[in-house]
């Protein structure tokens, strides 16, 4: 099912793409989550003028991509392992994003079954509470 139709359908327990979660980001684990940082400045990333949608957690890994076909032009195969690491970094970030998503989904799910079912914990985990 697509998520603009479990939108509609179940709004209750379909997390917004465009809203942060709603639980504390280490409700559920027994160990603290490892905190994502950017590595890479606004600063460098002006300079380089990389566009909005390429500045994520990827970027100082863009940057040396960049550097690299820069110094070895127009020999760019030498850049093959800079390329993989990116690409690498790129993959792990689109996971980590799913496994959020996912993970917010089904903590939404569980609170609105313990509501249904009156539990005087439902709102357990969430920011605010």
């Amino acid at each position: 099912m697509g998520h603009t139709w479990s939108e509609y359908v179940a709004p209750e327990t379909t997390p917004l793409r465009d809203k942060p979660s709603q639980f504390e980001p280490h409700f559920g684990f027994t160990t603290e989550r490892r905190e994502k940082k950017m590595i890479a400045s606004l600063a460098e990333m002006e300079s380089a003028k990389v566009p909005l949608d390429a500045r994520d957690f990827c970027t100082h890994m863009l940057l040396n991509l960049r550097g690299c076909i820069r110094d070895h032009f127009p020999f760019n195969h030498h850049c093959h392992h800079e390329r993989e690491e990116y690409y690498e970094c790129q993959y792990h970030d689109y996971l980590d994003r799913m496994k959020d998503y996912e993970r917010e989904k089904r903590l939404l799910h569980r609170r609105h079954q313990l509501r249904q079912g009156g539990a005087p914990n439902a709102e357990e985990g969430t920011i605010g509470a």
